[in-house]
């Protein structure tokens, strides 16, 4: 089990954990495409589907916290409607290895 400490609740753990959460993104059905065109280009981001006005895209980084920053960004992109986190995953550097 590891250890609680202050640093590592301000750091979110930063270093040894990788972070990886999946997200819909629902779009203007008109800026489907070119939405999934930049998003694909944002670093830790990367498109999977899309249909109609919805895109499902996966972010990683090393802390929840950037992952929350990315999907912000995106939240705020004109042609975005919404953008809503569905599932969060963090794993030890040590096991991606």
């Amino acid at each position: 089990m590891r250890e609680l400490t202050r640093r590592g609740l301000l750091t979110a753990g930063a270093g040894d954990r990788h972070h990886i959460s999946s997200a819909v993104v629902l779009a203007l059905p008109e800026r489907r495409a070119e939405l999934s065109e930049r998003l694909a280009g944002m670093h830790g981001v990367e498109v999977h589907a899309s249909e109609g006005s919805r895109i499902v895209v996966t972010i990683e980084g090393p802390t929840s916290g950037m992952l929350g920053e990315t999907l912000t960004m995106i939240s705020a992109m004109d042609g975005v409607l919404a953008a809503n986190m569905v599932f969060e995953h963090a794993e030890d550097q040590e096991a991606r290895s």
